[in-house]
């Protein structure tokens, strides 16, 4: 899993000590194949690490792992859905993500690893509204 995320260019840096991180992993024939994950900060989650093997994109898994992701955290009760991105924000748009300025995101949200260090200024926030 962390190749795939590193070979996306993605941050994995704090995987394993980013606090209530929940992971989706696909798989086939025993290989990872796509990933998606969330950082929980009570009503609020942080979307993150959505990363597809080159050779299984172009076939609606992304988009598969997101919408299983929002149902899930809906169910628990997660409201918001943040993220950042500098390369996918033309498939989040798509998906019903609406770019926000970082200033209203919340606050515990802004101080994870991901806002503060790990995501240059110039990546793209964008939330959405999961709500029943």
């Amino acid at each position: 899993m962390s190749a795939l995320l590193k070979g996306a260019g993605l941050p994995t840096d704090d995987l394993t000590s980013a606090p209530d991180l929940h992971l989706w992993v696909l798989e086939s024939e025993g290989d990872v194949v796509g990933v998606v994950g969330i950082e929980r900060f009570g009503a609020s989650a942080l979307l993150r690490s959505l990363a597809i093997a080159p050779s299984y994109q172009r076939r609606g898994l992304g988009h598969l792992l997101v919408a299983q992701l929002e149902q899930d955290v809906q169910d628990k009760g997660v409201e918001q859905l943040i993220l950042l991105t500098e390369t996918a924000k033309s498939f989040f748009r798509r998906i019903g993500y609406e770019v926000i300025d970082r200033r209203y995101v919340p606050e515990d949200v802004r101080q994870s690893a991901e806002f503060r260090s790990l995501c240059p200024a110039s990546a793209v926030c964008m939330t959405k509204s999961v709500l029943a």
